[in-house]
Parts: C-alpha cells; structure tokens; sequence
C-alpha cells in the first residue's frame, strides 16, 4: 500500500490531474503543461515521462503550488528569491514523509524536484521526482485546482460506494483516517440494514473462517458502525426462527435452539432436526418410522425423514459408535461381538439394520 502511495503523491504533488478540454477562463488561475519524471530509489525502474494539464494558482509563491490530500500537511513552506522549499507528511496507512524544492522561471514557468520516503512493512522505500511546468492560458483555480479536482473525484467514489454499501469496504467511511468519513452515517445505515440478516451471516461464515487471524470480517464492519456480534446476533436470531432459517440457529443461536427444534418440520427440515436435535429426532422416528414397511414407508409424507434418519444412524454405527450405542446386544464380555472375517454385509442384511435402527 506505501507503494501507491509513492506513485499517488507526485501525481497530486505535480498536479498530475487531468483536466478535460473544457477549461474556465476565469483567471483565477493559470492553466499549466506539466512534464514529470519519476525514479524509484535503488531499482531499476525507469518510468516514463509524463505530461499533463493542470490548474495552478495565479501566485507561483504560494503554498497552494504544493496540492495534497486531507491526509497529508504541507510544513515548513519558505520562499527565498525565486526559490520555494517545503517539507511534506502523510498520515494514516499509507504514511509517508516529503520534500522539495520549486523554481519560479518568470511569471509563466516553474521548475522543481521532490523526494519522498515511505515504510513498506519495515522496509524504506524512496522516490525521487523532477518536474517542469509552463503556463498555456488562465483557469478557474477555484473548481480546476488539483485539490478540487481531487475532492470532486472522492466525492464521486464515495457517493459510487454509497450506492452499493458493503462491509468491505467499511475503511473507507469508519476510524480517524477514512477517506469518506463525511458519510460514515450514511454509510452505516444503509449498510447495516441491508447486511445484518440471516442470509448474509450465514453465507460469509464459510468466508470468515477461513481468512487468517486479524484479517477484518464483516463482525469488524459491523463493530465500526456501533453494532456489536451480541447485538447483530440478537436482531437476526428471532429473524432466523421466523424466517425458518434453522441451520443459522443451530450455528449462531444456541439459546434459540431449542425453539427451533420444536418449530422445525420433519417433513421439510428432517436434516436439521437429525443433525441438531436428536432428542426430536429419535421421537418422530419411533412414531412415524418404527414398524412401518417399505411400501408404508414410501407412501408416508415422513419418507426423507425416516430413510435420512435410518441413514444417518446407520454411518454412526458404522463409523464405530457401535451397537451398544444403538441399543444393539454386545458380546460377553461387553465388547460388540466380531464381524465374521471377510464376509460382507448382504443387501438384506443392511436393510435389516437400518430398520432395527429406528425401531422396525
């Protein structure tokens, strides 16, 4: 991130802004081709040339030939003969320190350099940029500035943020740095209403388990916004039981559990009641399940229930909970009796157990 940064702060510093080709001719301002050349320190990059048009002040004295963003202070501004200094600090992730020099050549041209300094993860990177600019006609300072044109353009990404509010891009409008900080309420609530839902919760938890430890998740966006895990979990639970959606309950909502549980309908939600409420599971399976046949079974409404259920207590029993652990008679010396060596089940067989297994 210190990278763009380095590339970001000759381009405002130089006024690499492009302008249009309509320009006010106002005369608040003078209308400058701008030529820059930029070098990173210590590699062997050469970038090219670059030349745009960019709308300065009429004093080629003033602090205003150095344009910045709101994160970034100009200090130290002196001016000595035709010669102007000036020292540069930028805060917040992308912090960087400044410095450089410009030239006034007459009442229509200027000359200068600049070197920058940043801590990309421990590491110093350097800049250096030169920059020469001539005056082509007047402009309207007040609305062509590079400092105008770059807050019209935050005001434009903020606004486009606005217009589809996500919890990624939270940094953005919450803490001391944000760039949208203006619209941090906005933001919030139009980001909480549509996000702070069940559905949402539940399809990004996959996502957020799997980041690493300290990576920001939508709970930190939530958090940003004055919106605690207790207080969202607390809003979407209820939500979740109306809206039937029982497997965020059973993941999120361990005190509405047992709600769902009897809210819940074999018929339609027979895996969540298998797999999160075996106490009602293994009760509708003795009374709409034990006992009944195949041909009884298929034209029963509780057909998923009972064949998913007899399904998934056969895979426990097979993966080595045991007969005595499904009421299956163990051997003598209480061990489950040996499987006779190298004789495989017959399809009779494991029909047989599923059915002993939900009481047939």
């Amino acid at each position: 991130m210190q990278a763009q940064r380095l590339i970001l702060i000759p381009a405002l510093a130089l006024g690499m802004f492009f302008m249009g080709d309509a320009l006010a001719q106002s005369g608040t301002g003078n209308l400058y081709r701008v030529t820059t050349k930029m070098e990173m320190v210590g590699m062997p990059i050469q970038l090219p040339a670059q030349t745009v048009e960019v709308c300065g002040p009429k004093d080629q004295a003033s602090e205003k030939m150095v344009p910045h963003d709101e994160n970034c202070t100009v200090s130290h501004f002196q001016v000595s003969g035709n010669k102007s200094t000036y020292s540069m600090t930028c805060r917040g992730e992308n912090a960087m320190t400044a410095k450089g020099e410009f030239e006034r050549l007459g009442p229509d041209a200027y000359r200068g350099k600049m070197h920058m300094v940043a801590d990309n993860d421990g590491e110093t990177m350097e800049m250096n940029a030169t920059f020469e600019g001539k005056k082509i006609r007047d402009c309207n300072y007040a609305t062509e500035s590079p400092e105008a044109q770059g807050k019209a353009m935050l005001a434009k990404t903020c606004n486009e943020l606005l217009r589809m509010p996500d919890p990624v891009s939270y940094l953005n409008f919450t803490g001391p740095d944000a760039m949208c900080g203006a619209q941090k309420k906005q933001y919030c609530d139009a980001m909480l209403a549509q996000h702070v839902n069940p559905g949402y919760i539940y399809s990004m938890g996959p996502m957020v388990r799997s980041v690493p430890a300290g990576t920001p998740t939508f709970w930190d966006a939530f958090a940003a916004c004055g919106m605690s895990r207790e207080t969202a979990l607390a809003k979407t639970c209820p939500m979740a039981i109306k809206d039937r959606s029982f497997d965020f309950v059973s993941e999120y909502c361990p005190a509405h559990l047992a709600t769902a549980c009897d809210a819940a309908d074999p018929t339609r939600e027979s895996d969540f009641l298998i797999g999160s409420c075996p106490a009602r599971a293994q009760a509708l399976a003795a009374q709409h399940c034990a006992g009944r046949d195949f041909t009884a079974l298929r034209a029963s409404p509780y057909a998923n229930f009972c064949s998913r259920f007899a399904a998934g207590s056969l895979q426990q029993r097979n993966a080595g909970q045991g007969p005595a652990a499904t009421g299956q008679p163990a051997g003598q010396d209480g061990q489950a009796p040996a499987k006779e060596e190298g004789k495989k089940p017959s399809w009779r067989d494991r029909l047989k157990s599923a059915k002993d297994l939900i009481g047939g």
